[in-house]
């Protein structure tokens, strides 16, 4: 309160000089009029006689009346006598009613600055004492009580950010504040642009003024006087405050728009204190959300090297083996062992490759670098290479595959490799789930607006829990249990993010102990020649 207070008490105390000088003028207009009354009534006497000696002496005689002109003269001076009381009556009339409106005036100037003081002190005590109160409850008890005290009808407070430039409403109060919530302005356009920018407050009056704010004025609102200030600190501006008063008789004065600047230079700092306590407040929240997820990162980097070490290596040593095997033993293998030893010395190192390829995908998908090279490919074609390059897996396993294609389906614009790579992971990921003996159903088929792939299996099946997050990065393989083979657990979030760069959906339905069926969406835009039907008026509507 030490920044309230001098500017409080000696206006206070110039109240009572001020009252003491008008009653001694009204005194000293009091004693003059009696004054000259007195004389007057002195004179009159004190010129009559004189004359009535002139007569006598001119010989009218002692009971001679005197002439008319001094009849005249007598009634004149009487009447200016009445005259000039009258008037000075009317004067001290008029003095007292301007008495009488100083007083009250200097009442309400007392009252308001009374209780913008207790406001002031209010967030001068809440900032003192450190109390974490959110910018948003700040601001309503700004223009609640700014409300209550000025005798206003509505207030609004905008705040700016000077990131775009905009000042937007974040507190409204009163009679029409729908008006004012929600509002959006820039720095220097309307009236609240013009006050922060120019950080100069605006008085305003309820009819359209002929100055720049002319074409602001909103006749529909009936604000018979409203005021705006700049709330700063220092030299800059971070809101503006908005008052407003709606059918009033009563127009803001100078004194109201003066107090309402004090008042609004101190909350200002309240509330750039807040503001930046909330931003440091969302700043930490940010980085407790940023720790918690490098931490989970870095948990993920670690079962992620450990994965793919183990994974890299178990390929990488059946062919070192195989190696070895071919370069001891070259003389003493026949041909069909040879031949054998070299068909998985190649298999293992395509399984390797695949490995490494889905690794530089995942790296090229984070970086955005990842791009498709489409042309016009048969999907059915496609399905049938990735069956096939599964099918050692599978057959290695007891596992069936089944196919159904659709073979009504066009020729569709899409990355050849990429999108086999999608097939492959989902085969791959079916036969490494379902158990020996069992069956994995490959099918094509197009349905209404898409082209449908989907590789079905008899495996556990997937609880809701875990289908939640099954595409995520690591959603699964790492960390799953009961799996022939392990996997990067990369395998399902490269399918959803290579499908999703064709413009597909991806997605799985499944029931635990009932096996799962995943799925992928491909736009009937993909296929070769399509041209988008014309929508009617009634569709565009509906859209």
């Amino acid at each position: 309160m030490t920044d309230i207070e001098p500017v409080i008490g000696p206006v206070a105390a110039d109240h009572a000089p001020h009252r003491g000088r008008l009653d001694r003028l009204t005194w000293w207009l009091w004693s003059l009029t009696f004054s000259v009354v007195v004389a007057l009534a002195a004179a009159i006497p004190l010129l009559y006689l004189p004359l009535l000696r002139t007569l006598e002496e001119s010989g009218a005689g002692p009971g001679a009346a005197p002439p008319l002109e001094t009849y005249y003269a007598v009634v004149g001076l009487a009447g200016l006598v009445l005259i000039f009381c009258l008037y000075v009556t009317l004067k001290q009339a008029e003095v007292n009613r301007m008495r009488k409106a100083l007083a009250a005036e200097e009442e309400e100037k007392e009252a308001v600055r009374a209780r913008l003081s207790e406001l002031s002190a209010l967030f001068q005590v809440s900032t003192t004492l450190n109390l974490q109160l959110r910018l948003g409850v700040i601001l309503e008890i700004i223009v609640r009580r700014v409300v209550s005290t000025l005798r206003a009808q509505q207030s609004s407070i905008m705040i700016y950010n000077p990131e775009d430039g905009i000042l937007e409403t974040r507190a409204a109060y009163g009679l029409e504040s729908e008006f004012a919530r929600n509002g959006r302005t820039r720095m220097g356009e309307g009236i609240a642009g013009w006050v922060a920018e120019r950080q100069e407050a605006v008085l305003l009056g309820g009819r359209a003024p002929e100055s720049e704010f002319g074409k602001h004025y909103k006749s529909n609102r009936n604000i018979t006087s409203a005021l705006s200030l700049p709330l700063r600190v220092g030299d800059r501006c971070v809101g503006v405050l908005n008052v407003n008063r709606i059918n009033h008789p009563e127009p803001f004065k100078d004194h109201h728009r003066d107090m309402l600047r004090m008042f609004a230079e101190h909350v200002g700092a309240v509330i750039d204190r807040a503001e930046a306590l909330e931003r440091l407040n969302a700043r930490s929240r940010q980085l407790e959300e940023a720790n918690l997820r490098l931490s989970e990162l870095n948990q993920l980097k670690d079962v992620f090297l450990s994965t793919a070490s183990h994974e890299l290596k178990t390929p990488l040593s059946s062919v070192i083996a195989y190696a070895e095997l071919l370069e001891d033993n070259a003389d003493k293998l026949a041909g069909e062992q040879r031949a054998e030893f070299l068909r998985r010395l190649r298999s293992e190192a395509m399984r390797l490759m695949g490995l490494i390829e889905d690794i530089l995908d995942l790296s090229r998908l984070e970086s955005g670098k990842l791009l498709l090279r489409r042309h016009a490919v048969s999907l059915n074609d496609v399905v049938r290479d990735s069956v096939e390059t599964v099918r050692p897996s599978a057959e290695k396993h007891r596992i069936s595959l089944l196919e159904d294609y659709s073979e009504e389906l066009p020729r569709l614009s899409l990355d050849e490799v990429k999108m086999r790579q999608v097939v492959v992971n989902l085969i791959a990921n079916a036969v490494r789930f379902s158990p020996e003996g069992s069956r994995v159903t490959v099918r094509t088929w197009g349905e209404e607006g898409a082209f449908v792939i989907d590789v079905a299996d008899e495996g556990p099946g997937i609880s809701p829990d875990e289908a939640t997050h099954i595409f995520e990065l690591f959603g699964q393989g790492a960390s799953a249990r009961g799996v022939r083979e392990g996997g990067l657990g990369i395998g399902l979030h490269l399918v959803k993010r290579i499908s999703e760069l064709h413009g597909a959906h991806v997605g799985v339905n499944s029931e635990a102990g009932k096996g799962s069926t995943f799925w992928i969406r491909l736009p009937v835009s993909l296929a070769e020649g399509y041209v988008a039907p014309l929508q009617s008026d009634e569709e565009r509507k509906a859209a």
